[in-house]
């Protein structure tokens, strides 16, 4: 199956170096299909920052699907913010809604940033009816946002989406497999089954920690996950692998994995 890597919260302009390069050697030895960056790309959305994130982009070996995270919007250029909050996003990326169509999957990014907020963020729902999938067989179908459905520390339970019921109840009848996350800088690896009890169809959440920035939290390194899977004859099976940055090797390493199945309503661990 397609590999996914998923980074998140580059933050560029608070990057370590050494962590930068040590993202760009695994990424080239894994060589994922696609690298999906759900958010926060820059520290305060200014241009030379979105330059250095598009230079280190570029040295990826796959295509990048981005979106923009609350930290991509001006904070303290309060005119930019007002009239022109998603310009220098723009002019290094493009829009802020897309998609990316492999073999056997496909991963749509969508923005949930609000200009008027600063941190909290919300799913505009028609987006994801307007990210058809292709025509053919059926993929696996990945959405990525910033804000997260759910947080896995207490503390931060006020930053999930503001509508991250009715967010879960539309990826659920829109048939999405995984939603990727990031905002906390707190992994999270889970499904929906505990959390939003009462969905038809139930899908896998996988939050990632700060890609490449020194704004780690206690317990929680640098970190991406890396997204696979294939057909069983019991069904398709998703693995989501966590790597983690360890200081004293300056590199990245796995640690343990998740792995889940369909079962009756939906995606459960295996």
């Amino acid at each position: 199956m397609t590999l996914i890597a998923h980074l998140s919260d580059t933050h560029f302009g608070t990057e370590v170096v050494p962590v930068v390069e040590a993202l760009v050697d695994i990424l080239a030895a894994l060589r994922p299909d696609v690298v999906v960056v759900s958010g926060d790309i820059t520290q305060r959305a200014r241009a030379h920052e979105f330059a250095a994130a598009k230079a280190f982009f570029q040295r990826l070996p796959a295509p990048v699907l981005v979106m923009p995270g609350n930290h991509d919007i001006p904070l303290f250029d309060i005119f930019s913010r007002a009239f022109n909050p998603y310009g220098n996003f723009r002019k290094s990326f493009g829009a802020r809604t897309g998609a990316w169509h492999g073999v056997d999957a496909s991963v749509y990014a969508l923005d949930t940033t609000d200009r008027l907020r600063h941190t909290r963020g919300r799913v505009d729902l028609g987006q994801l009816a307007r990210l058809a999938p292709p025509p053919g067989p059926r993929r696996i179908r990945v959405a990525a946002v910033h804000q997260p459905l759910h947080a896995a520390w207490a503390q931060d339970r006020d930053e999930v989406l503001l509508n991250a019921r009715q967010a879960a109840q539309a990826f659920s009848d829109s048939g999405i497999d995984v939603v990727l996350s990031g905002h906390v800088h707190v992994p999270v690896i889970t499904t929906t089954r505990e959390l939003f009890p009462g969905l038809q169809r139930h899908f896998i959440l996988a939050g990632a920690g700060t890609a490449v920035s020194h704004r780690t939290r206690p317990g929680a390194p640098n970190a991406f996950n890396l997204i696979g899977g294939g057909l069983l004859e019991a069904g398709p099976e998703l693995r989501v692998q966590p790597f983690h940055y360890e200081a004293e090797k300056a590199s990245f390493h796995e640690k343990a994995g998740y792995r889940f199945r369909i079962a009756e309503g939906g995606w459960t661990p295996a």
